[in-house]
């Protein structure tokens, strides 16, 4: 974690020496957060942003970090590990032979780090491009006892978390096709690079409504043997609008994503549908609080697991505060709901968006 903790305090020092002024109507910006499912962090998804597009020559910067626990397993292992409370290694349980009898299997076990970069810049001419750089790792983490005690204290049940030993990383996928493993984490690494392009819709606007259509392309510079990139060219096109209320703001996006086919983990080619709807409301001049909810259809909904052909729906409740004249930080808390096997159980994102002198 050293390295991009000391990239995150210096990108903060840089921010609060920036003159640039940020408006008040930046903090109904939506929180830019993607999917957060661990067997996902290698392939494309978008994240919310604002319909409007930045002026000429004016720019953005912006560094966001999320932390996610994901435990997620075939119906087979839920029935097997009932009650059980041995806290046993994950792949010592696996092997024993009732878990190959041909059916698909799977275990997602671990947290997710992922630290990203993203530089937009104005065009004119309604035109914004934009580059995002991705840097993860997955690893045990340390948030599973945590999460089970929460769980205890609100008698929801931990899904057979005590059958595994805690804070330890195991992904294991064996389908009719495929099978891959990993319990070690191999640290942080380069993720897939995106560049995008968002164009706002002027003539189809109104008072208090902006659109965009955005366009964005992921490059195969992760390695997806580490689960760090899909090995293929993924991308998608967004439309994305927004209605403004004074102090509120209602905004929702449509994607459509193109995904190549992921060798290790079994996927093809496919397209796949994701949307987010979310309200920004202004508590006062420097703060907003943001509620949204992501809605995707998963990467693996192909390979035959049925856990996998549900969407996921992840709910993402945060604050924003403007910090000087330059700065807007946020924070937030990301859960998983009506759907539990094919999503992250629980997370944690924050960031800094700032503008530099123009």
């Amino acid at each position: 974690m050293r390295r991009p903790a000391a990239a995150f305090v210096l990108l903060i020092l840089i921010c609060a020496a920036s003159p640039a002024q940020v408006n008040r109507e930046d903090l109904l910006d939506p929180l830019p957060i993607r999917d957060q499912f661990l067997l996902s962090n290698g392939f494309f998804f978008f994240e919310p942003e604002s319909a409007r597009v930045l002026a000429e020559n004016e720019s953005v910067i912006a560094m966001s970090a999320a932390d996610s626990n994901t435990f997620a397993k075939s119906a087979w292992i839920s029935r097997s590990e009932f009650g059980n409370r041995g806290r046993r290694a994950a792949l010592d349980e696996l092997a024993n032979s009732r878990f190959h009898l041909g059916g698909p299997v799977f275990l997602v076990d671990g947290e997710t780090h992922r630290l990203e970069i993203a530089m937009h810049r104005g065009l004119g001419r309604n035109l914004e491009l934009g580059v995002t750089i991705p840097i993860s790792t997955i690893g045990g983490g340390w948030a599973d006892r945590l999460i089970e005690g929460v769980h205890r204290t609100l008698s929801i049940g931990n899904a057979n978390r005590e059958a595994f030993r805690r804070n330890s990383e195991t992904v294991y996928l064996q389908t009719a096709t495929t099978q891959y493993v990993r319990e070690r984490s191999v640290g942080y690494a380069l993720g897939d690079v995106a560049i995008s392009g968002k164009y706002e819709l002027k003539s189809l606007e109104d008072r208090g409504i902006s659109m965009s259509v955005m366009g964005a392309l992921e490059l195969p510079t992760g390695d997806p043997q580490t689960l760090d990139g899909s090995g293929s060219l993924d991308g998608g096109l967004q439309l994305v609008a927004s209605r403004d209320f004074s102090r509120t703001r209602f905004h929702a996006s449509l994607g459509i994503l193109r995904l190549g086919s992921n060798g290790q983990l079994g996927t093809k080619p496919q397209v796949l549908v994701t949307d987010t709807f979310g309200l920004s409301h202004l508590l006062s001049d420097r703060t907003s609080a943001e509620v949204q909810m992501t809605i995707s259809e998963s990467p693996f909904r192909d390979i035959g697991i049925a856990e996998f052909t549900r969407r996921s729906y992840q709910l993402s409740i945060g604050m924003q505060r403007r910090i000087g004249r330059s700065l807007i930080a946020y924070a937030a808390l990301i859960e998983n709901v009506l759907s539990f096997e094919n999503s992250a159980d629980a997370g944690v994102a924050w960031g800094v968006t700032f503008r530099p002198p123009g």
